[in-house]
């Protein structure tokens, strides 16, 4: 029977083992959801904190460059920088063997749950007090006191301050917010012409009377221009790409087309003219361009001709003939009239027909120069007309402003400034001459000497047309006038620039002359 009572002993102790491996786990889990509850907590704050710093300096970027998406990208960022972090805390959260080795730590137990854990399986009896002195040690703990999930002091002050700092960029005007706004605008302008743009190409593309290559060519320049507009960031640019675009549109015009345009229009206003019905039509088939008309015409006349006696087609080709010297500046069409009124006078149907061929054919090559020339016009005219819009839109408000003042100096609504104008010249002769004007208006008043003194230089404005007592000689010598009072130089200048700008806003003046304009007044300011 003494040999029986070792596997008895043995049993025991595996028992007693396996229940204090079991207790040490279960001893562990609560401490573990705490420790991973203030990793979650801890991480999650950290990457709130930081994901506010982000957008702050964000937001500050967008304070000194114009940024659209900032706020947006502000707000991605603080939530992305949240999710990452809560997100790496639950991934990493501890598992039971380091968080024995942060209890340790925590409760200062000088590593007794991690050596009770990595000894778990252990059946020793030595390993078995271990573990139930880690146990007791654990026991004499409060969860709640040991491991605190309040958030620190300073985690607290950095927050406040991060906060703070992101409500001012938030509240406080942006000074960017005016550039961008102008940036919409110009955008939204910009995307207004390339629709017009877009629109001609197509009404361009449907054009039968017009070459394929030609159409090709101008199609190709308006998807440039519709390219280089969308790449455009500021007016400059936009200005720029469309007065290339006119360019190139020139490029294609043929130099001569408006002076054949012409030469075909006297001839056929002089056949129009013509006291024979037949003659006449082609005329009228010539001006507008009408083939079918004109072959319809040219076989009327044709079956006339063998009726008329010599003196009738001798005047009926002297007609003609009248009709090619008009058309001295269109080869083709002048060569034709040239062989039609040598048929006609010399009375032969086969060179009569002959001559309404290369009529029919040299009406033909004008009209489709002539459609040519059209759609190139048309073109161009588009473009320009987008350049116009852009720039008035760019000067909208000074205009405004300008034609405000000129209508209350118009309509009398107001006392204006009177202007004087004085000029003196000596030519070979001797004498002198002065003229002068005054009334009610915009204008300014001054004087002007000749001289460049500075800002302050006195110059006579010319005044508008109203009241005013002034006496004036028309023999040229002299004019006198009443004197008026000096302003500023500068306030001169100034009207005058503005008085420019309004006429060459609202002309078919090119987008270089247009600057050209505005950097001369621009220099007469810095006199």
């Amino acid at each position: 029977m003494a040999t029986l009572a070792p596997p008895g002993n043995v049993k025991a102790q595996l028992v007693t083992s396996n229940t204090n491996s079991e207790q040490l786990a279960t001893a562990l889990r609560p401490w573990r959801r705490r420790l991973a509850l203030q990793q979650a907590l801890s991480w999650t704050g950290r990457g709130i904190i930081s994901g506010l710093i982000l957008a702050c300096l964000l937001l500050l970027v967008s304070r000194l460059t114009p940024w659209v998406t900032a706020p947006r990208w502000a707000i991605g960022i603080g939530i992305a920088c949240s999710l990452f972090a809560f997100s790496a805390a639950i991934w990493y959260r501890p598992s039971l063997a380091r968080a024995a080795r942060l209890v340790d730590a925590r409760l200062s137990l000088h590593d007794r749950m991690s050596t009770a854990w990595e000894m778990r399986k252990e059946t020793a009896p030595l390993y078995g007090l271990q573990r139930e002195d880690a146990l007791k040690q654990l026991s004499q703990h409060v969860l709640s006191t040991a491991i605190s999930v309040r958030p620190r002091r300073s985690s607290l002050v950095t927050s406040g301050i991060v906060v703070v700092a992101l409500a001012l960029l938030v509240l406080l005007p942006n000074p960017m917010t005016a550039v961008l706004q102008q940036q919409a605008a110009f955008q939204v302008r910009i995307a207004k012409q390339i629709v017009a743009i877009e629109h001609l190409r197509t009404s361009l593309a449907h054009l039968t009377n017009t070459s394929a290559q030609q159409r090709a060519q101008i199609d190709q320049i308006l998807r440039d221009l519709e390219t280089k507009l969308q790449n455009a960031h500021n007016e400059t640019e936009a200005q720029q790409a469309i007065a290339e675009a006119q360019a190139r549109l020139n490029q294609l015009r043929d130099p001569q087309a408006n002076n054949q345009a012409q030469a075909h229009a006297n001839a056929s206003s002089s056949l129009e003219s013509s006291s024979n019905a037949s003659l006449s039509a082609v005329g009228q088939a010539l001006a507008t361009n009408d083939s079918k008309r004109l072959s319809n015409a040219l076989q009327n006349l044709a079956s006339q001709v063998s009726h008329m006696t010599p003196a009738q087609r001798a005047q009926l080709a002297q007609q003609i003939e009248n009709a090619a010297n008009q058309a001295n500046q269109n080869p083709k069409l002048r060569a034709a009239l040239h062989q039609l009124a040598k048929a006609i006078a010399d009375g032969s149907p086969s060179e009569i027909a002959d001559a309404t061929n290369a009529l029919e054919i040299a009406a033909s090559q004008d009209a489709t120069a002539q459609a040519q020339a059209n759609s190139i016009d048309q073109a161009t005219q588009s473009l320009q007309q987008a350049a116009n819009t852009l720039a008035s839109a760019t000067d909208g408000t000074s205009s405004q402003g300008q034609n405000q003042n000129q209508g209350q100096g118009q309509n009398g609504q107001g006392q204006g400034q009177q202007g004087q104008a004085q000029r003196q010249g000596q030519g070979n002769g001797q004498g002198q001459g002065q003229g002068s004007g005054s009334g009610n208006g915009s204008g300014g008043r001054g004087n002007h000497t000749g001289s460049k003194s500075g800002q302050n230089e006195q110059v006579f404005v010319p005044g508008q047309i109203g009241s005013g007592n002034s006496t004036q000689s028309n023999d040229g010598n002299n004019s006198v006038v009443q004197n008026g009072s000096s302003i500023p130089y500068s306030q001169v200048i100034e009207r005058y620039k503005q008085m420019a700008h309004d006429a060459i806003d609202n002309s078919d003046i090119s987008p270089d002359l247009k600057d050209l304009v505005h950097g001369y007044f621009n220099t007469l300011e810095g006199q």
